[in-house]
Formats: structure tokens, sequence, C-alpha cells
């Protein structure tokens, strides 16, 4: 019974994570929207708005799901208790910083949000590390899991940097690459490095844990951290710099192939979702590689779509994918083989409009009506996403088959 209930918790705050996903697209159409139309809109505030809503409401909520999934059996009374109490702080605080983020921008009321979400990162942290998590579950991937939460924490220096930078007045250089600090220890080390994790752990069950094995593990987390150089190569383009963004691109990415090919090898055929996000990780990765050579590097600044196709790349390529199919593995949701080929067609249509025009532009090709196009293929992202919510809002999975689904 107390499984149960603690199934039914889970199933409700996925529901809920369906409904941001739905709230996320929607605004992300309407900042396509605005780039072709005039509405009394601020561009600005909006997407301030859209990106804090993604990181609170969507990602951070669903691998916190997925963390109270794998504790379900062993939570106790009190521990229930305090996940509940930030699932709902966190949905609480993520539509707060929506509302004042598209009518203020950055004053007071978003900031103390903002302030309010890093502290609730805390508090999901503390909670994690205090059950018992890492002691209870010897999987392999917990290496990335413990990494993940590392750059959850190490992210947050960055906003105390921003406001001490614009309080004494520092460049907006100096803001801008604190901005960075954040953006690249939440999403390539924190949500990545988690959704890699518990990726690992539902379908990689009879893994060896191999000296080997664990090397390349850690390389994959430890690699993270220098690879924040690449988003100072739009400001010190220095040889260094390059050089540095160059050796932690690529053994970042030795790591996740020789990772890659041990997992295709040994585990469970993945589903299609799992499948599409190994190769969109997989294309991230190479990206990055070739942004360390300093012709390309420069060049890939200077397009604000290739820049928008990275974060989605990793966005909607490899994160998105992974959580609908592990909530949905975890019967947490339901998902349809249709719907999910029609999610990731879209994506891959949409990527390739932020990618392709940028190279056909640099031999002299250029697409009529670029922008109108993004925006019609940006528009069937939150029609999916109802689909996706309506479809699950009376799901129930009353026998909860699936509950040790991440643990070993």
């Amino acid at each position: 019974m107390e499984n149960a209930v603690l199934h039914k918790t889970a199933q409700y705050y996925a529901k809920w994570a369906l409904a941001n996903f739905f709230v996320l697209a929607l605004a992300g159409a309407l900042l396509r929207y605005l780039q072709l139309f005039s509405l009394p809109i601020n561009y600005q505030f909006l997407l301030h708005a859209h990106s804090h809503f993604a990181f609170s409401a969507w990602m951070f909520l669903v691998i916190m799901l997925l963390f109270y999934k794998a504790l379900s059996p062993s939570l106790t009374k009190d521990f229930q208790f305090q996940f509940k109490g930030l699932f709902a702080l966190t949905i609480l605080i993520s539509y707060g910083m929506l509302v004042s983020f598209f009518f203020t921008g950055y004053q007071t009321l978003s900031i103390v949000l903002s302030a309010l979400f890093v502290f609730a990162t805390y508090w999901g942290s503390a909670l994690i590390l205090k059950s018992g998590f890492f002691k209870a579950n010897r999987h392999i991937a917990n290496i990335l899991l413990i990494g993940a939460l590392i750059c959850l924490l190490l992210s947050s220096l960055g906003p105390y940097v921003l406001a001490y930078f614009r309080a004494k007045g520092f460049e907006n250089s100096a803001q801008q690459n604190a901005i960075y600090f954040y953006l690249h220890f939440q999403l390539n080390g924190f949500m990545q490095l988690a959704s890699i994790g518990f990726l690992l752990r539902a379908y990689w069950r009879n893994v060896r844990n191999t000296t080997r094995l664990k090397f390349w593990m850690w390389l994959l987390v430890v690699s993270t951290f220098p690879l924040y150089a690449m988003f100072l190569l739009w400001h010190v383009p220095s040889v260094w710099m390059y050089l540095l963004t160059g050796v932690a691109a690529l053994l970042h990415l030795a790591a996740w192939l020789v990772i890659l090919f041990k997992f295709i090898r040994e585990c469970e055929t993945p589903t299609f979702l799992i499948g599409m996000a190994l190769i969109a990780i997989t294309l991230q990765l190479v990206f990055q590689c070739l942004v360390a050579l300093p012709q390309l590097g420069a060049w890939a600044f200077a397009s604000r779509n290739l820049i928008i196709g990275y974060v989605h790349l990793l966005t909607l390529g490899s994160l998105t994918p992974i959580f609908l199919d592990l909530m949905s593995k975890a019967s947490l949701i339901k998902t349809s083989a249709i719907l999910n080929r029609l999610l990731m067609a879209t994506v891959i249509a949409y990527l390739g409009l932020l990618f392709v025009p940028v190279c056909l532009a640099s031999f002299g090709i250029y697409i009529p009506n670029l922008g109108l196009l993004l925006f019609t293929t940006n528009l069937i992202l939150p029609v999916l996403a109802l689909v996706y919510l309506l479809q699950n809002i009376k799901y129930k999975q009353t026998q909860n088959i699936k509950l040790n689904l991440f643990i070993d």
C-alpha cells in the first residue's frame, strides 16, 4: 500500500511536468512569432521567462522525480513529505518566475524567485544525499549522478557572481560570462549527466563495475569542468583558450563514445526515443570539438541560429526524449509510438532549419522565408506537448509493477 501511494505521488507530479512542457513549448513558439510579427510583448522578458521556466519546471522537476522514483521503496514518511514539498515549491517558484520575468524582466521579484529556486536545488541535493541514495544503489552510472549533483551545486555560483558583478558595475562581458557559467553547469553538467545516468541505470541492468569503465565514467564527468572554456571563446579567443576547449571536448567525446559502444553491445535494445537521444548527444559532443577549431569557433559564435541550435540539440534532441522515455518506462506517464515519432520528426526538422541554412549561407545559398519556416515548425511542438498532456490527465497505473525500475 505504501509503495502504491508513493507511485501515485510520482504520477501526479509527472502530469505537472507534462503541463509545464506544454507551457514551455507555447512560450517557445511565441518567441518565434515575435521575431516575425509585432505584439505588445517584451521579447527579452519572454526569453528570460522561457529559459528560467525550462530549467526549473521541466528539467529540474523531472530529474528530481526520477530520483524520487528510484528512492521510493526505501523512503521514510519524513522524506516522502519533504520530496512532496520540494515538488510543490518548484512548481510554485517556476510559475512565479514565468509571470514575473514576462511582465518585469530582471526586477526585484524575479531576482528573489530565482534565488529561491537556487535554494530549492540545494534542498533537492540535500534530500538525495541524506536519503542514502548512493549507498543503497551501487550501479556504476551513479558516478554520473554524483557528477550531476556537483555540477548543480557549482552552477549556483553563477547567479551569486552575476549579482556581485552588477552591484560593482563590472562590464557586460564579465556579467555574460557569469551567465554562461550557470548555463554550462546546468545544461552540460547537471542535466545531461543526470539524464545519461538514469538512462544507463534503466537500460544497462547487468553492467559490471570494472575499473576501466569507472575511469571513462569519471572522465565524462571531470572533462565537463574545463569544457566551460568553450563558453569563454566569444570573449577570450586566445590560443590557450582554444587549446583548453579542444582538449576538454575531445576527452568528453572519447569518454562518451567508449561508454556508448559498450552500452550498445551489452544493454537491452533501447527504444526509439532513447536511440534518437543517443544520436543527439553524439552530434552535440562532435559539435563541441568543431567549435574548438578557431575559424569554426568564430563562425559558430557569430551565428545566433547555431547557438540556439546547439542549446536545442541538447534540450529537445536528448533531454526531452530521455525524460519522456524514462517516465513512460517507470509507468509515470504513457506515450505512443506515433506521438513519439511525430515529436522527434518535428525536432529534427526544427534543428535542421537552425543548422543547415547557416551552413548553406557560407556557400552563398539562402533559404527564403526561413523565419516563417522556423515559426511554423516550432508551432507543432506545443500541439504535440498538449497531446502528451491530454492523454495522461486520467492515466493511472494501479499495479505498481515498475516501481523498482532504477534499483539494482
